[in-house]
This record gives C-alpha cells, sequence and structure tokens, in this order.
C-alpha cells in the first residue's frame, strides 16, 4: 500500500513539471485595464454607469471575465455597486479627492524620505526615476495624457518599489488605478503638460539633493495641488468613443 502510494506521490512531481504555463496576463486584467483606460481619457465620467453587457459587447468577450473585471475594480474604489443603479464609476468630489490624497501623501512622502536617504549614499538608486522622467516628457509632447497618466503612476510606483518595504507597496498599491483615472481627467484638458514634466524633474533632483524640508514642501505640492473640479460637459464633448478592445 505504502509502495503504491510513493508511486503516487511521484507520478504527481512528475507532473507538476508538465503543468501548462499560465499566460502573463488573464482577461479579466486586461478588461480592468481598457475599463481604466476609457475613464481616463473621459470616455466613461465619475458617476456614469458601467453596464456589463455593453463592456462584453464593445470588447468582444463574454461577460463572465467583465463581470470578473468589475468586481476587482469594485474591490480597488475605483467602481461602486449602487442599489437599483447599478454598477457605477467612482464619484471625483471634492471630499473624495482630498480623503485618497491625504492618504497618498501619508504613503509616498514616507516612501520618498526613506529614497531620499538611500539615495544619499548610492545615487545611482535614482536612475529608474530619471527613466520614467525622460518616458513621462515624451507622452507629454506627444500630448498623450493617458499613457502620461500611467507614466506619472509608474514614476511614483518605482519610487515606492525602491524602498524595499513590501507593506508600503501593499498599501500603496489598490490606490493606483483610482489615481491613474484621476490623473487622466484632470491632464486630458490641460492645452500644456509640460508643467507635469517640469514637476518630476524637480522631485528627483530634491530627491537627490537630500534636503528633507524641501522634500516634505514639493511632495505636498505635487500631491495636494490638484484642482478637485472635473469639467464634465467639456469632457463629454471631446470624449466619447468605445472602450478600446484588450489586446488592441
Amino acid at each position: 500500500m505504502r509502495t503504491g502510494m510513493a508511486s503516487r506521490d511521484a507520478d504527481i512531481d512528475k507532473g507538476k513539471g508538465r503543468m501548462t504555463p499560465i499566460a502573463p496576463k488573464m482577461l479579466a486584467e486586461r478588461i480592468v485595464e481598457s475599463i481604466v483606460e476609457a475613464a481616463a481619457r473621459g470616455q466613461f465620467l465619475p458617476g456614469d454607469r458601467i453596464v456589463e453587457a455593453e463592456v462584453a459587447r464593445q470588447l468582444n468577450v463574454s461577460r463572465v471575465p467583465v463581470r470578473e473585471a468589475l468586481r476587482l475594480l469594485e474591490s480597488q474604489g475605483v467602481v461602486e455597486n449602487i442599489p437599483y443603479r447599478g454598477m457605477r464609476l467612482m464619484e471625483v468630489t471634492p471630499h473624495s479627492m482630498k480623503s485618497l490624497r491625504k492618504v497618498r501623501l501619508a504613503l509616498e512622502l514616507l516612501a520618498a524620505k526613506e529614497v531620499q536617504a538611500a539615495a544619499a549614499g548610492n545615487p545611482a538608486l535614482l536612475a529608474p526615476l530619471s527613466d520614467c522622467v525622460a518616458r513621462i516628457r515624451e507622452a507629454a509632447e506627444a500630448g498623450d495624457s493617458f499613457h502620461l497618466a500611467l507614466l506619472d503612476m509608474e514614476f511614483h510606483r518605482e519610487m515606492c518599489g525602491l524602498t524595499g518595504n513590501r507593506a508600503l507597496m501593499q498599501a500603496w498599491q489598490p490606490l493606483a488605478r483610482q489615481l491613474t483615472i484621476v490623473v487622466g481627467l484632470s491632464t486630458y484638458l490641460q492645452d500644456s503638460l509640460k508643467f507635469i514634466v517640469q514637476e518630476h524633474v524637480d522631485l528627483v533632483e530634491v530627491l537627490r539633493g537630500g534636503d528633507v524640508a524641501a522634500l516634505e514642501e514639493i511632495m505636498e505640492k505635487h500631491i495636494l495641488e490638484v484642482p478637485d473640479a472635473v469639467n464634465y460637459e467639456r469632457l463629454r464633448a471631446r470624449g466619447g468613443g468605445a472602450v478600446s478592445r484588450p489586446g488592441a
């Protein structure tokens, strides 16, 4: 009996090596990205209803992965399931934005201070942030507000990641998609995106310079001084269009 069990265990162990690799990105994750992109581009506006069947139709997928994607977005605060009103994109109000920015500032200021201290002995640590700024500049010059929003979040994700503080990253990551939408909406109607580039250039310089007081000042300005108002009518006039197809 024991020999049979051992043989079966050995077969299972051998079988582990023959499992088919899972695709890097599941369909639901790609649908999440499509919805976030549509929201950041103003195709869905804060408070708009997101109809599962319509999203599935536009993306040419079944409703099952769309439902899974919406559940994930709900867990991250991007959409809200409101009784009798359905699934709706998060509201962007002065109160909600103030709350979001306060939490973001607390997390990112902690990250920035740790990175600044570490960079004092290892300036090369800041190279990934400088590379990201270069890509932000390219997106700004191309006038691509959504790509800029993604790169903006990548910059801050990289900064948090450079701390090596796993708990900090776990706290910050759920905010990322909300922030991508907020940044996308706030930059979509800007006549020029150059000031966003300069803000990140200045932040890297302060991280390199080692002045903690200057770091606190620039982080507060960078995160807290963001317009609360969203010009919905102008967004509706310039937005619209279908949700991008996953993988397209």
